[in-house]
């Protein structure tokens, strides 16, 4: 019986972090930086946006967000995580601290690795070492098609839920959620949330790395977890969480139960009594293979997390160009048109110079790691100094342009053994495109085939 792919995971936490003494200080200088920069604007009698807003906390760039519920909000400038700060003599019921992580820097670099460099590098000096966990969302990514899915199929101590309709259809179902806060279950399909995602390219290389096929549906059975509801479990801390988020997911798989209605009599669905059909096979496995090790292993230095990795499209570039003609502006630098296509034409001409492929190959340097252990992990040291690890273990956005040429080459020669293959190396070529590395067509017609068949 083929297995059916699945991706355990956490996709969504958020904590507290408890302050020290040290931390009014911390706040009045954030409060200066942001007034340091609102001043400028207001003495042009400019009116400033929150964008224009960029602190600096132990050398680490964030970027204004905004202020709710008493906290000053800041972005990373990879967006990996948002971080809130607030006056300690105001609301002393909660922490002077607020973390969420993000998608892209959980899937990116890896949860453990994340919250270690907001822990012990961004705020080391600000913090008792006490972190209150107060939302997860724990998920199973699975290669299976849930769109068959009712309402009338789950048991649930739960007594409210509903579906989102408009993303259905009268005869699947694509998101439904059981329960509600502090404590429900997400099902919905993946491919059909990624459309209008960011996330999406990050994303699908993700599945692809874990032997997805992306022709085939992909559900996400998610439960959100809030504070009230961990603490039910003994959980407080993020050190309690990461010890018994197995057990959470396994009680929450048996808490909100997908169950085969045809296991029941006509007796029980005439009376609405569901609690003792059978459960469906499929959440049987799921809650049985549930297990984070592989998850949690997954992360880089905090020498390598400092540096910055981006995702880069045609939004952000928009983004930080406004940012930087604002700031050119409000610090009096001359900007013209002719400047400013000078400028471009300057980037442009970069490009021209070439580089011989015995250059390129001494474009790194191979080093290698001894752990405790024993154990040997190689890496590559690039110029700039910063520590790569190989290509196979690196997403195809991180690969130096020769590590991205060289993978190109070898992922060409096998796209057309399988579906999984045709699908790397398409990623991969957009991503050469995108580097302006290769001419500016569809990979169908760089390899000569029909012109009606994928294109980016």
């Amino acid at each position: 019986m083929k297995k059916t792919n699945k991706i355990f995971g956490i996709d969504s936490l958020y904590y507290f972090c408890e302050s020290n003494d040290d931390y009014d200080d911390l706040y009045l200088e954030i409060l200066d930086q942001i007034e340091d920069i609102k001043g400028k604007y207001q003495k042009k009698e400019i009116e400033f946006e929150n964008k224009d807003i960029t602190i600096k906390v132990n050398d680490v760039p964030l970027h204004f967000l905004g202020k709710a519920e008493g906290y000053h909000w800041f972005i990373d400038t990879n967006e990996y995580f948002k971080i809130g700060f607030k006056d300690k003599f105001k609301n002393r019921g909660l922490n002077d601290i607020r973390v969420q992580l993000l998608g892209v820097g959980i899937y990116s670099i890896g949860i453990k690795s994340l919250i270690e460099f907001i822990n012990k590098e961004l705020l080391k000096e600000y913090v008792t070492g006490y972190f209150p966990i107060t939302r997860v969302d724990l998920n199973c990514f699975i290669q299976y098609d849930f769109s068959f899915v009712t309402k009338e199929m789950f048991v649930s101590k739960k007594k409210k839920y509903s579906t989102i309709s408009e993303i259905g259809s009268s005869t699947t179902t694509q998101t439904l959620y059981v329960g509600k806060e502090p404590f429900k279950l997400r099902l919905y399909n993946k491919k059909e949330e990624l459309k209008k995602s960011k996330k999406k390219d990050l994303m699908y290389e993700y599945f692809l790395n874990h032997n997805f096929d992306l022709e085939d549906e992909i559900f996400n059975v998610e439960f959100e977890i809030h504070r009230t509801h961990i603490k039910q479990f003994g959980i407080d801390s993020l050190d309690d969480f990461f010890k018994h988020a197995v057990r959470l997911f396994q009680f929450s798989m048996n808490d909100i139960r997908l169950i085969d209605i045809n296991s029941l009599s006509d007796n029980a669905v005439e009376h609405n009594n569901k609690r003792r059909a059978e459960t469906l096979p499929i959440w049987d496995e799921i809650q049985k293979e549930f297990n984070l090790k592989e998850f949690l292993q997954s992360s880089l230095s905090l020498e390598r997390i400092k540096r910055k990795v981006s995702i880069y499209d045609d939004t952000k570039f928009e983004y930080e160009f406004i940012v930087l003609i604002r700031k050119a502006i409000i610090n009096d630098l001359n900007l013209d048109r002719d400047y400013l296509n000078h400028l471009y034409e300057k980037g442009k001409d970069s490009f021209k110079k070439t580089t011989t492929p015995k250059q390129l190959k001494q474009d790194y340097i191979d080093i290698e790691f001894v752990h405790e252990n024993g154990k040997v992990e190689k890496y590559r040291q690039l110029p700039n100094g910063e520590i790569i690890k190989p290509l196979r273990t690196l997403t195809i956005t991180k690969l130096s342009d020769y590590d991205l040429h060289r993978y190109l080459e070898k992922v060409t020669q096998v796209q057309h053994l399988s579906t999984r293959n045709k699908h790397i190396f398409e990623v991969a070529y957009k991503e050469a495109k995108q580097r302006g590395l290769i001419p500016n067509i569809s990979p169908n017609k760089a390899l000569g085939e029909n012109e009606n068949k994928l294109d980016f």
